[in-house]
């Protein structure tokens, strides 16, 4: 998006191979139209790119087998880990990016190294390439589709499962929030759907993307001049720059996340997609959206539809106050409408 210091939205990627997934990323209506591989917004910061068959080295070898997708200030290829004889994503920060980049990189290397959840992926070395000047991590491969994909393909998800994807979201973000880490970019396409490897019936939720996150214990990330965040879900107190967010900030996005997926792709804002960003978050602090049941069909139950007005409701709250107080509440108000069937 244009004047924000954040990737546009559909630079943004999941780690995830072209043959699983060949239409997810692709731009949104209104958006700005850049592809997961052009850099169009960030002139200059093309960076080193490594050709399949170059080797990584760090504890292991890693086999760069084929880049995955690109964003503004980092690429991520498919690669061979030698040692463990496994696929893993190789996250590779651009060599000519600005000094705060970097340090937004080491971060969230640090942070994903960190946990150890189900639902978060999980960063299992850290390193810097000298022979080419970059720094990068090591994750876990992952195969699946983003929520996004869904969206933007017309697939029916269901109600039943949407809302065991959402209830294994806020797991993850209960989680992350008890360390006072507010992700900052909660989004379709950050919301990753993929099987448990042992049980190919287990459906597991993966929450991605951890580059804009806020470490609430960290009082040098609470000083940002910058908007992070996607404008089409980005919570009214992220719209200032240099306002303090916490958790609920999350809380919000997931809402906005919800709103498109239970209605099949449509947005509370999305009238203001081909204007200019800042009306996106203008919106965001001084508009009431319209509710769920708005866009949902008639054969979706009166009762339902009330009550999925009142949850979006509840998320979305333009004052911190009035939302979920926190990931469990939200989560708790999320089993009490799946027993509506």
């Amino acid at each position: 998006m244009h004047n924000l210091a954040h990737p546009p939205p559909a630079a943004r990627f999941p780690h995830v191979s072209n043959e699983d997934q060949n239409t997810g990323n692709r731009p949104r209506a209104g958006m700005t139209g850049i592809t997961p591989t052009s850099t169009s917004q960030y002139e200059g910061y093309q960076g080193t790119e490594l050709p399949p068959g170059t080797v990584v080295t760090g504890t292991s070898q890693f086999e760069i087998v084929q880049r995955l997708g690109e964003g503004g200030m980092s690429k991520v290829y498919k690669a061979f880990d030698r040692l463990m004889n496994r696929y893993i994503a190789l996250k590779v920060m651009k060599n000519d990016v600005p000094e705060w980049a970097h340090r937004h990189f080491r971060r969230e290397a640090r942070m994903c190294a960190s946990f150890m959840h189900h639902n978060l992926v999980h960063v299992s070395q850290v390193g810097t390439a000298e022979e080419f000047d970059v720094l990068w991590f090591a994750m876990e491969y992952l195969r699946g589709k983003d929520v996004s994909w869904f969206i933007e393909s017309g697939t029916p998800m269901g109600i039943p499962v949407i809302l065991e994807i959402f209830s294994q979201v806020l797991d993850a973000l209960r989680y992350v929030h008890l360390r006072r880490i507010v992700h900052c970019d909660i989004k379709p396409s950050n919301v990753f759907v993929t099987r448990d490897s042992h049980d190919p019936l287990l459906r597991v939720v993966k929450l991605l993307d951890f580059g804009v996150a806020r470490d609430l214990s960290d009082l040098s990330s609470h000083n940002t001049h910058h908007i992070m965040g996607d404008p089409r879900y980005i919570a009214p107190e992220q719209t200032i720059p240099g306002n303090y967010i916490d958790h609920r900030a999350d809380l919000y996005a997931l809402g906005m996340t919800f709103f498109e997926l239970v209605t099949g792709g449509r947005h509370p804002f999305e009238d203001l997609f081909d204007a200019h960003p800042r009306a996106l978050l203008q919106a965001h602090r001084e508009r009431e959206p319209l509710p769920v049941s708005h866009f949902l069909s008639d054969s979706v139950p009166a009762a339902k539809a009330r009550a999925m007005d009142a949850f979006f409701a509840k998320a979305c709250g333009k004052q911190v106050h009035h939302r979920f107080a926190d990931a469990l509440q939200m989560k708790e108000a999320l089993i009490e409408l799946a027993k509506l069937g």
